[in-house]
C-alpha cells in the first residue's frame, strides 16, 4: 500500500468550469470586436461601457486569489490573461496615438496575438475538463498539437479581416507552440506545484496592477484625444460645440404656417444639405480608415480612387446646396412670426448648418496634414469619423429640442421629410465607436 501511494500519479489541477465558461464568452467577444467594423453594437463594451472592463479586472483578481488557495491558479493562468487584457484593449488607440507606423504595428499585433490565442487556450482547457482529472488529461504534446491546429484555423480570420502581418504572427505563434510541445515535461511533484502557484500569484498581482495602471493612465492623460483637435474627441474642447441654447423655444403652441410648402421646402433643403455633407465625410472617413489599415496590417483593401478629392467634392456639392437652403430659409422666415415655434426651428437649423460648414475647411486642412505620414492616416480617419458622428448626434439633439414642432400631427407635412432625413443621418453613425 505504501508503494502504491508513493508511485501513484499526482492529480493534475485544472481550471474550474465557471472560469472556462466566463472566459470563453469574453474571449469570443473580444475576438469579434478586434476584427469587426466599428458599427458593431457590442463595441459598447470598449466605448461608453469600457468601465465594465474594470469590473472584469476586479472579478479576476478575487477569482485568482480563490484559485490560489485551492492550488488551481497556475493551471488557470491562460484564462486569466483575457481579463487583464480587456482594460488595455479599451485604451488601444490611445496607446498607439502619436506613434510612428512600425511601433503601432508591433503593439497592435502583440495585442492581437493575445486576442487570437485566448480562445485556443479556452478550448484546450475545456477539452481537459471534459476528459477528467489526473491521467486522463492530455499530454503536453497532444495539447500543443491541437492548439497549433486551432491557431492555423484562425488564419482565415486574419486573411479576411486583418492582413499579412497577422498571418505571419499566427505562423510564429504556431511554431512557438509546436516547439514548446516538444520540450520535456517537468515532473508534477508537490514542491514544483507550490512554486508554480506562487509564480502564478505574482503574475496575477503584477498583471492586475499593470492593467489598471494602463487603463486609468491612458484614460486620464491630458492632451487632444487621437491627435485631433476636434471638440467631439477632445474633452478639453467640449465648449466649442454648437450651443443648443442659442435659440430659445417659444412657448406659443405650434400651428400650420400660412405657406406650408415654403417652410417645408426650406427645412427639407437643410436636411438634404447636411445629408450631402455627411456623404462627403463618410467617403473620407471610410477610405482614410481603410488606407490606414492597409498600412497597419499590410492588407490590400481596395480604396476609392482619389478618395480625398472625391470626398471633398461631395462637401463642395453640399456647400452649394447650403446656399440654396439659406435662400429658401430666408423666403420662408418672413412668413413666420418671431414667436412661432417653427421660426425657432428654422433659425436653429440654419445656425447648426452654418456651424458645420464653418468647420469643413478646418477639417480639410487638418486631414491633409495628418495624411502626410502612414501613421497620420489614423488621425485623418478619426477626425472625419468624429465629425460624422457629431453631425448626427447634434442634429438629433436639435430636433429633440424642438419636439413640440416635430411631434405635432398637423405639422407632419411640413417637418416630415426633415425628421426622416435626420433619423437617417443619426443612424449612419449611431453605433460607430470613434477612434477604434
Amino acid at each position: 500500500m505504501t508503494t502504491a501511494a508513493t508511485t501513484a500519479p499526482v492529480a493534475r489541477a485544472r481550471p474550474p468550469l465557471w472560469l472556462l465558461l466566463c472566459t470563453g464568452g469574453l474571449a469570443l467577444t473580444i475576438l469579434a470586436l478586434a476584427v469587426a467594423e466599428t458599427n458593431l453594437k457590442a463595441h459598447y463594451l470598449i466605448d461608453q461601457g469600457e468601465f465594465i472592463s474594470v469590473f472584469g479586472l476586479g472579478f479576476i483578481g478575487v477569482a485568482g486569489l480563490f484559485l490560489y488557495r485551492s492550488k488551481r491558479l497556475y493551471a488557470s493562468l491562460p484564462l486569466v490573461f483575457p481579463w487583464l487584457l480587456y482594460p488595455i484593449i479599451t485604451q488601444g488607440d490611445q496607446i498607439i496615438d502619436n506613434l510612428s507606423i512600425n511601433p503601432m504595428r508591433v503593439i497592435c499585433h502583440v495585442l492581437l496575438a493575445a486576442i487570437f490565442g485566448t480562445p485556443v487556450a479556452v478550448i484546450i482547457g475545456g477539452i481537459n475538463y471534459v476528459r477528467g482529472r489526473g491521467a486522463a488529461a492530455m499530454s503536453r504534446r497532444a495539447s500543443t498539437t491541437i492548439a497549433a491546429v486551432l491557431l492555423a484555423a484562425e488564419i482565415w480570420l486574419a486573411y479576411a479581416f486583418l492582413g499579412w502581418l497577422m498571418i505571419w504572427t499566427l505562423v510564429l505563434m504556431i511554431g512557438g507552440v509546436l516547439i514548446y510541445g516538444m520540450l520535456p515535461a517537468s515532473r508534477s511533484v508537490a514542491s514544483t506545484r507550490e512554486r508554480s502557484e506562487r509564480f502564478a500569484l505574482a503574475v496575477l498581482i503584477v498583471g492586475v496592477v499593470a492593467s489598471a495602471a494602463t487603463y486609468f493612465g491612458y484614460k486620464n492623460q491630458p492632451g487632444a484625444y487621437q491627435g485631433s483637435p476636434s471638440f467631439f474627441m477632445d474633452p478639453s474642447m467640449q465648449d466649442s460645440e454648437y450651443k443648443l441654447d442659442r435659440v430659445p423655444v417659444p412657448t406659443k403652441p405650434p400651428s400650420l404656417p400660412s405657406s406650408p410648402a415654403l417652410v417645408a421646402g426650406a427645412l427639407t433643403a437643410y436636411g438634404r444639405t447636411l445629408d450631402g455633407l455627411l456623404a462627403g465625410y463618410h467617403i473620407l472617413d471610410r477610405n482614410y480608415t481603410y488606407d490606414f489599415h492597409n498600412e497597419l496590417f499590410l492588407r490590400h483593401q481596395v480604396l476609392l480612387p482619389n478618395y480625398r478629392q472625391a470626398g471633398l467634392e461631395r462637401v463642395a456639392e453640399a456647400r452649394a446646396l447650403r446656399v440654396d437652403a439659406d435662400r429658401r430659409a430666408a423666403e420662408a422666415r418672413v412668413t413666420l412670426a418671431n414667436d412661432d415655434p417653427l421660426a425657432a426651428l428654422l433659425d436653429d437649423l440654419r445656425g447648426y448648418v452654418a456651424f458645420n460648414f464653418n468647420r469643413a475647411p478646418i477639417l480639410e486642412q487638418l486631414s491633409g496634414n495628418f495624411a502626410k505620414t502612414p501613421a497620420g492616416l489614423q488621425h485623418a480617419a478619426h477626425l472625419y469619423e468624429g465629425e460624422s458622428k457629431y453631425l448626427g448626434t447634434g442634429l438629433s439633439a436639435l430636433l429633440r429640442k424642438h419636439h413640440v414642432v416635430m411631434d405635432d400631427p398637423q405639422l407632419r407635412p411640413v417637418v416630415g421629410d426633415l425628421a426622416q432625413i435626420g433619423d437617417a443621418i443619426y443612424a449612419a453613425y449611431a453605433h460607430h465607436v470613434v477612434g477604434f
